[in-house]
């Protein structure tokens, strides 16, 4: 059978100058996890919440991907870099958009679609036998980001139906993009075409100079203002006044009306779950990478759980979203300095509480037969011990030299935990004690290990 193979040896890259191309990706892929998540909480839209969980989580393993492809050409699997401090001033510019149209256009029609592009100019360039691998891989995560750029570009649709709002979107587009064009692109570079026809590229068959930036370039620290509770759009509502949740009363807590409260109460969890992960991805780029790994996880997990409980409490139990509030007693933990301050009550007592609140609230379902409502909580209750393990194990990490350290994460936990139930206090006529209350970091395997079951609806 004869054979054509019409790959030719060489590409336009060295090793070198392709491992620097790959750190300057991951840097941008970093970005956006990061920008996009802390951008979570301030974002008021439930769809965007939960698509925001997904693309933090596809930015984190192209991010992973490309580690992989930058070890295998010995360098360091960590490595990211901006090619230069003015590429870093860009996305500093990005983060501190404060209006979400602007935020959307800068990621979905500018920041996207240049990384979209550089891959695929990548792929077609460097040499397509030696460097396969990395062929293959970046063809991967151009193919994820055309997705990204359709999902925005759908948005961007809806968001824009007045001129005013057009005209704003193109002149925000036009502004990144300049800005993008001044610093060279992701690679510093230029902004590089994949083809062009009838244009020659003998002349073009090497890259120019790179720009040293050596050890002081340019860097920035992503903060969010503190908040009392995350943005959300109406009608879901946050509310300090207890006696706004006696809607959530019912003679029968078993019944469907029983469950459409518990599960409303839910909803609300999975947001601040959603968008806590966000902000600490943003806001704590020193822990460990695998660590950071398994935040944004659970950011996508999350998310999927709010169109799941949205779902069910709209579709399986009759309610309207909104009719009832969430409490002010949980967010001010994820304003703490200390990030696993922030994973202590919230993934170490409350995650871990509601694994055994899920399999209590199945078990009643199954009783009554309401079967969908049995599935929904079984697969949550999956998901839940991965965030319980999660902190239980990077806490022990994090502390395995410091015993004293995870005592007073304990107890300034069980205080919080007094704060939480306090509040609580007048809706349940049992609670348990406070300084009771286990943490599953305090022991070898407690993954699922918590005390007396709280009544609480948490995180």
């Amino acid at each position: 059978m004869p054979i054509v193979d019409r790959r030719e040896f060489g590409g336009r890259f060295t090793v070198k100058e392709n491992s620097r191309r790959l750190a300057n990706y991951r840097y941008l892929e970093i970005q956006l996890m990061e920008t996009i998540g802390g951008w979570s909480h301030t974002t008021p839209q439930l769809a965007l919440k939960a698509t925001f969980g997904y693309h933090v989580y596809d930015h984190a393993q192209a991010a992973d991907l490309l580690g992989e492809r930058l070890e295998q050409l010995r360098s360091g699997r960590t490595s990211q870099e901006p090619a230069t401090d003015d590429f870093a001033r860009l996305c500093e510019h990005v983060w501190l958009l404060p209006d979400t149209i602007d935020r959307l256009v800068a990621v979905y029609r500018v920041l996207e679609p240049h990384l979209v592009s550089s891959y695929v100019y990548h792929a077609d360039a460097t040499d397509p036998l030696t460097d396969a691998p990395t062929v293959r891989l970046l063809r991967q995560l151009a193919s994820m980001g055309q997705s990204h750029i359709a999902w925005g570009q759908a948005v961007m649709e809806g968001f824009t139906r007045s001129p005013q709002d057009r005209r704003r979107a193109l002149e925000v587009q036009a502004d990144v993009e300049a800005r993008l064009v001044a610093c060279g692109g992701v690679t510093g570079q230029g902004i590089e075409a994949h083809w062009l026809t009838f244009h020659s590229a003998k002349a073009e068959e090497r890259t120019p100079a790179r720009v040293k930036r050596g050890r002081g370039g340019y860097t920035f620290r992503k903060s969010s203002p503190p908040l009392d509770h995350p943005v959300v759009e109406a009608p879901l509502w946050f509310s300090d006044n207890p006696e706004d949740f006696a809607v959530y009363q019912s003679e029968d807590e078993w019944s469907l009306e029983g469950f459409r409260h518990k599960f409303h109460q839910l909803l609300y969890g999975e947001v601040e779950t959603t968008d806590r992960m966000g902000k600490m991805l943003a806001e704590f780029p020193e822990l460990p990478w695998a660590m950071r790994m398994e935040l944004a996880h659970q950011m996508w997990d999350e998310a999927r759980h709010i169109e799941i409980v949205g779902k069910a409490v709209e579709e399986e139990l009759g309610g309207e979203i909104g009719y009832g509030p969430w409490t002010l007693v949980w967010w001010w933990m994820q304003n703490d300095d200390d990030p696993l301050r922030r994973i202590t009550v919230t993934n170490s007592w409350a995650e871990a509480n509601l694994m055994n609140t899920l399999k209590q609230w199945r078990t009643e379902a199954e009783k009554r037969g309401y079967t969908r409502i049995a599935e929904l909580a079984d697969y949550l209750q999956a998901d839940e011990r991965t965030h319980v393990r999660l902190a239980t194990d990077w806490i022990q990490t994090l502390t395995a030299d410091e015993p004293e350290r995870r005592e007073e994460l304990a107890t300034w936990g069980r205080v919080a935990i007094a704060r939480i139930q306090g509040f609580h206090a007048a809706r349940y006529k049992e609670m348990p004690d406070p300084s009771e209350a286990r943490f599953t970091f305090l022991k070898p395997d407690g993954h699922a290990e918590t005390g007396a079951l709280s009544p609480i609806i948490g995180e």
